[in-house]
């Protein structure tokens, strides 16, 4: 046999190895969705469980709506990121809080089904913080008037505090209360205190890679904080400050592979549009300080903050929300021992008042409390956040 006819044959070969793989891919993928999809059906009558584009801001942006009843109190979903979009990922989570919420899970401008969705050209003519923020008090006005509402919940995580406690601050006649959960509110201040961090752990280890990375990109943050530098200060943040023993697995691309509201196109865009979004807002974002508003809020402001926290350090978080000027603040420091371990069931008999102004730790959390903590961040939800629909603080 000529080597030119090996050749051949050993590239039909390969082609039929790579295009059987896919094909197992593909029957893994779609029986795994199937499986996820039987699993999660909601059979209340009362239920709802859509995924659908919504017109705002000019674009189609994608929500995925569920819960067991739409008489229940709506709660938005603000994601992080940039770009970082969680209905794909939702499930890992969000099941238990249908029982009590209409949970909204939105994939904002740049970020996932949205980002396949709307031309790239458009999306970042138009992706500014001011058109971020528009889009969210939009889609807040949309919810309440679809669902017949006068207000809603609105929990954002990480980028997703940044708008949400800007609504919270500017429209408090929307929101029954504002959950921060990786509560930002300083982004230049955040790199100074993350970096610090990182590098004082990672001499105090004798981590020499990350010793010598993270001082390759001193002074930091420089002038111009770069794609780059925030790359290698996250990387090494989450390998060094995250909590002992954390498992970040159920965020990665399995996960997003697997989700049964994407398609294949959706999930290369969940990857692409979290580098766009990023690409786009970066200058903006390493400029916002939340404290520029001022610390007045007139709605009830709850801050969930993971102990641990390698992304948003959580000192900065507690100590904006100890600037805030409201009643009946207050800072929950019992432990889940103490708590009981199943708060939707108990009254709160320490603290004496139905729920407001609170600061909780999850001792044993990072970045990701509603993953990391899941029964406890629930049980807060229903027995603290949750009354509140029930008996709404008037806007003042």
């Amino acid at each position: 046999m000529s080597i030119k006819k090996g050749l051949k044959y050993f590239a039909i070969f390969l082609v039929s190895v790579i295009a059987l793989a896919v094909l197992c891919a593909a029957a893994y993928r779609y029986r795994a969705q199937r499986k996820i999809l039987r699993a999660r059906t909601i059979h209340s009558p009362d239920g709802i469980n859509t995924v659908e584009p919504v017109r705002i801001g000019g674009i189609d942006q994608w929500i995925e709506v569920r819960g067991q009843s739409v008489k229940n109190p709506i709660l938005l979903f603000i994601h992080g990121g940039p770009g970082a979009a969680f209905i794909p990922i939702a499930r890992i989570f969000q099941d238990p809080w249908e029982k009590y919420f209409t949970v909204v899970q939105w994939d904002q401008r740049g970020a996932g089904k949205t980002y396949s969705s709307s031309s790239e050209e458009l999306q970042r003519r138009t992706m500014t913080m001011e058109r971020m923020n528009a889009d969210t008090l939009e889609m807040v006005n949309y919810l309440c008037h679809r669902f017949a509402r006068d207000k809603i919940f609105v929990l954002g995580h990480s980028w997703g505090s940044i708008l949400g406690l800007r609504l919270a601050h500017e429209h408090p006649e929307l929101l029954y209360a504002y959950i921060g959960v990786g509560q930002a509110t300083d982004a230049r201040q955040n790199e100074v205190v993350l970096y610090r961090d990182t590098l004082e752990q990672a001499r105090r280890t004798q981590n020499k890679k990350a010793i010598q990375e993270l001082t390759s990109i001193a002074p930091y943050p420089s002038a111009v904080i770069t794609f780059k530098q925030i790359r290698i200060v996250r990387e090494w943040s989450g390998a060094l400050l995250g909590p002992s023993g954390a498992d970040d697995s159920s965020l990665g691309p399995t996960t997003i592979f697997l989700a049964p509201e994407y398609s294949l196109i959706n999930d290369l865009d969940w990857f692409r549009g979290q580098f766009f979004s990023v690409d786009v807002l970066l200058r903006e974002l390493t400029s916002v300080n939340l404290a520029e508003l001022d610390y007045d809020y007139r709605v009830p402001v709850f801050f969930l903050e993971g102990r641990h926290d390698p992304y948003t350090p959580s000192t900065l978080a507690k100590e904006f929300f100890d600037q805030i000027n409201a009643p009946a603040k207050q800072s929950d420091k019992r432990t889940d021992k103490q708590l009981g371990g199943n708060l939707a069931s108990q009254p709160d008999k320490q603290s004496g008042q139905q729920p407001d102004k609170q600061f909780i730790w999850f001792e044993n959390s990072g970045h990701f409390p509603f993953i990391e903590e899941p029964a406890r961040f629930t049980d807060v939800l229903v027995q603290k956040v949750l009354p509140l629909a029930r008996n709404p603080r008037p806007a003042q």
